[in-house]
């Protein structure tokens, strides 16, 4: 036990006396911290300390900068630089002394200084460190010719692509061999100092020879030892034994072995034989494709140019054998024409059934004859065909197949009924009524003028035709449950024209047709098309522009053209184009013959004796008679019962109509009022005997009847002192109208 306690003690001795050796090895040591008073560099310096006063600047001098490092006690080194030798650091007047460390070997404790701010002191550090003696240095070599090779103190060769190569070897004398492909190796050696870097530049010598080739044709590529090679001017080869060789593609080659000497130059020129020949290929048939080698080459006939080799030359046609070339082996003995024979047609067959028997049977869009429903053809060419089976009020079925040679197609088909359902169709007079039948895929002929017959369910196609060939198309969706109400289509458009000026012609022309002319402001009747407008105006700049008429949701239209100045290029806020056409216009004629007037009047007036009296009255007026131009009425005439069921008034007025967006207008009118049964007493009452003026809001017509918001003044013809203009609360009246009535 106590042979083992003695042998374990005398373990950590050795350890620790081993740990204390080493440490005494390498240890930090300086001289003693001497003034520069030459060095005043620090006098200006701008490192300051902790409470603002200059610090001194203490220079140690040592190979290895990077080792050391300072421990000042509670201050701190304000800067610190490491120099190529030396070592840089600021610190405060007041540091005292400081700890030098250093790793690997022994501190410096308690080197004391003596500072003063703003001067320099230096000194020197060493350790005993194996770095204090052994350094590297840069190597650096430059070579013109790229990739070169260096090997330093016979290691392996490294590689560089550009020019400088760059390295760091130790201090001391070492072999250099520089390399490059083409060019001698250089060898030689250099020493290598503490004082500065080395550099060289190697200049290595030829050691190659040129081959130059004379060829023809050109465009050839050189081979060396069986490995492609660029040749620019020349070829450059080291000195050794080559085989050459030069290739074309569609010629034979060239080859040669060659002895290649060092700065020597050499010629090769040949003239390479063709290895290729044009030949034709025609075929029996028209039809005959001509494929080359996996490749479509045309029909019938073609001059193609093949080099010498395998090849295959086939003749195909759809439905037809495939004929080959059986000599695959081209070369200057082979026949320059070459010719394909008639192909052997190849046949199938196909069986069709279909349901109703009744139905009919298209193959490729022609009529076959059926035999209760099944068609058999065993002699059908293969390829594609494809196969219809349609039947009147049945839904028709369309098949594409492919007829295989030898092999028989066969399909059956079931029709099934469509749902039909009842609508009336009318139009223009004379004009086609057509609709487009999915089954037969074309446009199927209803009737002129109108049609009246059952029509498939769903969303079907009308068209429109008049006499020559101007057609419009129309969406009417079926429903087989009900009868449809009847549809009318309008076929013609309305068209009016408008001018921001008087005078000047209007042309219109559409399609083929000849341009004809008509006047501004006139209503008339075109068929749905695009149409070219010209209008020449003296003093104005012709005006062109284009109306499409063809949209169904555009029955009419009202235009209006902008004619302006030559020189005139200000912004005219004109509104072109319009697609309302207001009721009131699109319906009326230019006589109006009004069968009832039917309006309800909140009546301020009451009774003149009363002021506070109101009334709630109801008018009706029969025969209002109006003629119109211009799309606005200027006459009215009406004789009906007003104010009273017992009083019956005579209204001749005049009105003016100003047509606005969206299908209104404003209308402006005034007139007298002469009651009937006044004129019978030979007496006139102020209060159904007046003249009066007012303004109304003009909707859309719903059919042909127009409706007004109006408010009405109105004056007596006798009485206006006791029911004085100045009284409007006892003459004013609102309300609403309807009219109802025939257009002439």
């Amino acid at each position: 036990m106590e042979n083992g306690f003695s042998k374990w003690i005398g373990v950590v001795l050795l350890l620790v006396l081993g740990w204390s050796a080493a440490e005494a090895q390498y240890a930090v040591k300086a001289t003693t911290l001497t003034h520069d008073v030459k060095d005043l560099s620090q006098r200006n310096s701008k490192v300051y300390d902790q409470n603002g006063e200059r610090c001194a600047l203490i220079i140690f001098e040592t190979p290895i900068p990077k080792l050391f490092s300072f421990n000042l006690g509670t201050l701190n080194y304000e800067k610190r630089q490491n120099k190529d030798d030396e070592i840089w650091i600021w610190v405060s007047a007041d540091v005292k002394k400081m700890t030098i460390k250093c790793t690997d070997c022994t501190q410096l404790k308690d080197y004391r200084v003596s500072l003063k701010g703003g001067n320099v002191y230096r000194a020197k550090l060493t350790t005993g460190l194996p770095q204090e003696t052994a350094t590297v240095q840069n190597v650096q070599l430059y070579c013109a010719h790229t990739p070169f090779y260096v090997s330093i103190d016979g290691a392996a060769p490294k590689e560089s692509t550009e020019k400088l190569f760059h390295t760091e070897l130790p201090i001391g004398v070492h072999d250099l061999t520089v390399s490059a492909k083409l060019y001698k190796t250089y060898t030689g050696s250099f020493r290598l100092t503490r004082a500065k870097a080395y550099s060289d530049t190697i200049r290595l010598e030829d050691n190659y020879g040129e081959i130059f080739f004379s060829v023809q044709p050109v465009n050839f590529q050189v081979y060396v030892n069986d490995k492609p090679v660029e040749v620019h001017r020349s070829l450059k080869l080291e000195p050794g034994q080559y085989k050459v060789s030069v290739r074309k593609d569609r010629y034979e080659s060239f080859e040669t072995s060659m002895t290649v000497n060092g700065r020597d130059q050499q010629l090769v020129k040949t003239t390479l034989n063709p290895a290729f020949a044009v030949f034709t290929v025609t075929a029996a048939e028209e039809e005959t494709e001509i494929w080359i080698d996996g490749r479509n080459k045309g029909h019938f006939r073609s001059s193609v140019e093949l080099g010498w080799g395998e090849h295959t030359i086939e003749g195909r046609r759809e439905g037809y054998d495939t004929w080959e070339y059986s000599n695959k082996e081209f070369n200057a003995a082979t026949p320059r024409t070459i010719k394909i024979p008639k192909l052997n047609r190849q046949y199938g067959g196909m069986r069709i059934s279909v349901y109703p028997p009744e139905a009919s049977i298209y193959v490729d869009g022609k009529l076959v004859n059926s035999e209760s429903g099944v068609y058999v053809d065993p002699h059908l060419t293969t390829g594609p065909h494809y196969v219809q089976a349609r039947l009147t009020d049945y839904t028709s079925q369309r098949d594409s197949f492919h007829i295989e040679n030898g092999k028989m197609f066969v399909q059956d088909y079931v029709l099934r009924p469509i749902p039909l359902g009842r609508a009336t169709i009318t139009t223009d007079q004379e004009i086609g009524i057509y609709r487009y039948s999915n089954e037969i895929n074309k446009f199927v002929f209803l009737g002129h003028t109108s049609y009246t017959g059952k029509l498939p369910a769903g969303e079907n196609t009308i068209e429109l035709r008049n006499l020559s060939g101007v057609s419009c198309q129309y969406k009417l969706f079926i429903n087989d449950k009900q009868e449809h109400e009847p549809v009318s289509y309008p076929f013609a458009r309305k068209l009016m024209i408008r001018k921001n000026v008087s005078g000047g012609e209007i042309k219109l022309k559409g399609g083929a047709y000849p341009a004809f002319t008509f006047k501004a402001n006139k209503k008339i009747k075109v068929d749905p098309m695009k149409y070219e407008v010209t209008i020449t105006k003296r003093g104005y700049a012709p005006y062109v522009d284009s109306i499409d008429l063809s949209d169904p949701n555009t029955p009419s239209l009202i235009y209006r053209a902008d004619l302006r100045k030559p020189n005139d290029t200000t912004e005219h806020k004109v509104r072109r184009r319009n697609p309302h056409l207001w009721r009131f216009y699109d319906n009326a004629g230019r006589w109006f013959i009004g069968i009832i007037d039917f309006g309800y009047t909140f009546d301020f007036n009451g009774q003149l004796s009363d002021p506070t009296q109101f009334g709630h009255l109801v008018t009706f007026g029969v025969l209002p008679l109006r003629y119109k131009m211009f799309g606005v009425n200027l006459v009215d005439f009406e004789v009906g019962v007003t104010d009273a069921v017992s009083s019956f008034a005579y209204r001749p007025s005049i009105s003016l109509y100003a047509p606005c967006d969206h299908g209104f207008a404003f209308r402006f009118y005034g007139g007298l009022n002469f009651n009937l049964r006044d004129r019978v007493e030979t007496s006139l009452d102020p209060k159904r005997s007046y003249v009066f003026g007012g303004a109304a809001m003009r909707f859309n017509y719903i059919g042909k009847f127009p409706m007004d918001l109006f408010a009405e003044y109105k004056w007596p013809i006798k009485g206006i002192k006791t029911a004085s203009i100045s009284q409007k609360e006892l003459l004013f009246r609102v309300g609403i109208s309807f009219s109802a009535g025939v257009d002439l």
